[in-house]
């Protein structure tokens, strides 16, 4: 048997449900399938077949020959299982409102409100809570040393549950027991420039564990992908994550009648009840909907040394497929109260936008980092 234990502090607030939505779980299948993303991410292959055929050979799949996962995942929720909060704005006393005449979040925690919108009204499991993760393999060590590679990623550049690519769900390592296979789990830097290296370190740790195969690939992938980190630390969460929201709301507020603000993610509605979403044409020149399509950008928030930094993760990989136009669309009421859908506009997707905020993101922080 071959495992390694850590003890996991909870840094942002954690949306993670299972059947029942009406109070939080740590659910293992939401850690397995976290660790089997960011493991593809690391892998950057453009070859499908193989790159599905080694993940099943690892972490198990549906066909004969893929087999049970070679590897396991215990948790153990001691004390975050009995720290579960109610309301995020009312448990923490945070400060936003919404301006109706400017139709916009106002307050000192307006970022928080902004990112984390859907979610308030839910429970969560609270910042500083505690639990131990376990990830073992009963005879094959190599996929143990895979698994620790890609929860690293995970856990380091990544977030967990709900909301995850805007803030929430961001965890901490604060214990190990077992090997690691020289990557570090628990960040070091006195600034945020030595906290840089310590990512771009361990990011290659990792890399030479599962072995990239492509520079670049068509998935959402780790390789060609860039992050910002902020130049200044902060003393708690909540002001690390206050910061980076209030800079991405002000800059979407500027873009929101703009068909191209897709790029952040689809799909967006808007109060009229018109929104934004994709539509692209197949290998059988069938036209297909996207309704959803996960943002390209994902904010983490990482402890160092008692302090907090915001860092933004632009992944690499095509957003969107080549064939893909945005559209915008609104319902419309006819006869009998029936609704129909109405194509406003038609554009092909564009990264000027997200180009734009990332500049505006660099002018104040440290410049744009790369792992390859």
């Amino acid at each position: 048997m071959y495992s390694v234990e850590f003890v996991l502090k909870i840094v942002t607030p954690l949306y993670m449900f299972g059947a029942n939505q009406q109070f939080p779980e740590l659910r293992t299948s939401e850690f397995k399938g976290m660790i089997r993303f960011w493991w593809r991410a690391l892998k950057c292959s453009n070859n499908i077949p193989i790159l599905k055929d080694e993940e099943e050979k690892i972490f198990g799949g549906t066909s004969e020959k893929s087999g049970k996962s070679k590897v396991g995942v215990i948790i153990k929720e001691a004390q975050a299982k009995s720290n579960i909060g109610e309301n995020l704005q009312r448990d923490n006393n945070f400060n936003w409102y919404f301006n109706k005449q400017e139709r916009i979040l106002k307050g000192r925690n307006r970022g928080i409100g902004y990112l984390l919108y859907s979610v308030i009204n839910k429970k969560y499991f609270k910042p500083s809570g505690t639990f131990k993760l376990i990830l073992y393999s009963k005879k094959d060590e190599n996929a143990l040393k895979n698994a620790v590679a890609a929860f690293w990623c995970a856990i380091n550049l990544g977030n967990f549950g709900s909301r995850a690519r805007r803030g929430a769900g961001s965890i901490s390592v604060v214990n190990i027991k077992g090997e690691t296979y020289g990557l570090e789990f628990i960040p070091t830097g006195r600034n945020s420039e030595e906290l840089a290296q310590w990512l771009i370190l361990n990011v290659n740790k990792a890399a030479k564990i599962i072995n990239p195969v492509d520079h670049n690939c068509a998935y959402s992938n780790i390789i060609s992908s860039s992050f910002i980190l902020s130049k200044q630390s902060f003393s708690k969460w909540s002001d690390a994550l206050s910061d980076i929201g209030a800079i991405y709301m002000d800059f979407r507020k500027d873009v929101r009648s703009n068909i191209q603000s897709g790029i952040f993610g689809l799909p967006i509605v808007h109060s009229n009840k018109s929104k934004v979403i994709g539509e692209f044409f197949d290998k059988q020149n069938q036209q297909k909907e996207i309704e959803r399509r996960t943002s390209p950008l994902l904010f983490k928030i990482l402890e160092c040394d008692g302090k907090y930094y915001w860092l933004i993760l632009r992944f690499g990989g095509n957003y969107l497929p080549n064939t893909a136009e945005l559209i915008l669309m609104i319902k419309e009421k006819k006869e009998k109260g029936a609704s129909v859908e109405k194509v406003l506009r038609r554009e092909k997707p564009s990264w000027n936008l997200l180009d734009d905020f990332w500049r505006e993101v660099l002018r104040d922080n440290v410049g744009e980092r790369f792992f390859n």
